[in-house]
Parts: structure tokens; C-alpha cells; sequence
């Protein structure tokens, strides 16, 4: 019997990259695995996976404690002391979505640093980024048609801000978060679109996990949507 050259197997193996198939009924777009780490972008179908947790997880410790703390400083500092809102019927907590190949998902990504989330208290609107939670002044909340709704926001990093809510899907809790901010960096406004889901329902969309156990990986490259144009 004829034997294959080990090198040729292990050529093969790891050239499996980008390449969709499915594995014990799971979808992999991309399965790297070496010696020294396992690299796989899957779509996970568990219902109570942990990564659905992961994305989702608003808990405020380490140093977020500190980058929370100095976010409330300034508001108190510019006498914009929260109160007291009287929220309309709207989720309160919200992860980031992409499109993938025509298909939209909650994405646990290689990297959480770029991860955007968004949390609406009785008293402030939160923006988690790679910074941590942002505490933000709600100056207004305008409710526009049964699923349009309008909040005028105050924060240290942007201190004239406008986030239009749209839903597009109330059923499974997904809107278009339309955001216009004024950059004092660079002295103007600017304009842009995120994909996002109502937490408690997010669980009813695709999850796309992109994981590696040993080191940070780069990101999918996602569609790309002109929202503005797009009439949602």
C-alpha cells in the first residue's frame, strides 16, 4: 500500500482556511488548526451557548469601573445630573449585528475591543466599547411613530449626539440604530448606521462565533450596507 507523505496531510489540514463546510452539523466558514493554536469561525446553534453570554454581558468590574466612574464625573462636573425617565416601550439592553454573506447574525468576535453594546438605565443611556461603559445624559426621548424613537444624548466624548431607533424587525428585536455626533476632534459631525438587537430576543438570531484559544485573530470582513440609501 502506497503511503502519503506526512507533509502532504499536514499541507491539507491546515489549508482548510476559509473554506465552508459543516463538521458534526456545525457550519465552519474558516478551520485553522496548528501546533500551536485552533483558529475557527462557526455558526454556534446553541441556544444557551456561552457566547451568546458573552456579548451580552453588561457587568461593570475591573478597570470598567474606573472609565464608568469618570464618565459620571463629567456629567456631574457639567451639572448634568441624571433623572428619572419616563421610557417608552423600548429594550433596554442591545448588542451589535453584521451581515455576512447576505446573512444577518449576533457576532462574538476575535477581538471584543470593537464589540458595541448598549444598555438604557431608568436614568442614563451606556455605551460599551473598547474604552468600557460611557454614562450618558439623556436630554430627550421623542417617540416618532410606533417603532421610530429619538434620544438627544449628552456624554464627554460626544457632547451633541442624536441616536434614531428604527426597528426593522420588532418580532425578533432587530432596529437600526441611525447616530449623529459631533466630533470635537475633528470639528464636525458625522453620521453612521449599526445593525442591533434587543437582548432578550437576540437568542432567536444566528450566532457567528469567530474563536481562537491561544491568540487574537482578525475579523470576518462583513457586507457592506448602505443604510442611508437602503429605505428602512
Amino acid at each position: 500500500m502506497r503511503k502519503i507523505p506526512l507533509l502532504i496531510i499536514s499541507v491539507f489540514l491546515c489549508s482548510i482556511l476559509s473554506a465552508q463546510f459543516k463538521q458534526n452539523d456545525t457550519l465552519f466558514f474558516v478551520r485553522e488548526l496548528n501546533d500551536s493554536m485552533y483558529h475557527r469561525v462557526f455558526i454556534d446553534t446553541n441556544k444557551k451557548s456561552a457566547f451568546y453570554t458573552y456579548v451580552s454581558d453588561f457587568n461593570i468590574t475591573g478597570f470598567h469601573i474606573d472609565t464608568y466612574k469618570r464618565s459620571l464625573d463629567y456629567l456631574y462636573s457639567r451639572k448634568l445630573h441624571p433623572k428619572k425617565l419616563a421610557l417608552p416601550d423600548i429594550p433596554r439592553e442591545w448588542v451589535m449585528l453584521e451581515t455576512y454573506k447576505g446573512q444577518i447574525y449576533v457576532y462574538s468576535p476575535a477581538d471584543y475591543y470593537g464589540h458595541y453594546k448598549v444598555k438604557i438605565t431608568d436614568s442614563l443611556w451606556i455605551d460599551w466599547t473598547g474604552e468600557g461603559p460611557e454614562a450618558t445624559y439623556v436630554q430627550k426621548i421623542t417617540r416618532l411613530t410606533p417603532s421610530i424613537y429619538q434620544f438627544t444624548l449628552r456624554s464627554e466624548m460626544f457632547p451633541r449626539r442624536e441616536i434614531l431607533i428604527r426597528f426593522i424587525d420588532k418580532e425578533k428585536g432587530i432596529a437600526l440604530f441611525k447616530i449623529k455626533q459631533y466630533n470635537p476632534a475633528v470639528k464636525k459631525y458625522e453620521v453612521y448606521y449599526q445593525l442591533m438587537a434587543d437582548v432578550q430576543k437576540m437568542r432567536n438570531i444566528p450566532l457567528l462565533v469567530n474563536t481562537c484559544d491561544t491568540q487574537k485573530q482578525n475579523e470576518l470582513e462583513f457586507d457592506i450596507i448602505d443604510y442611508a440609501n437602503k429605505g428602512w
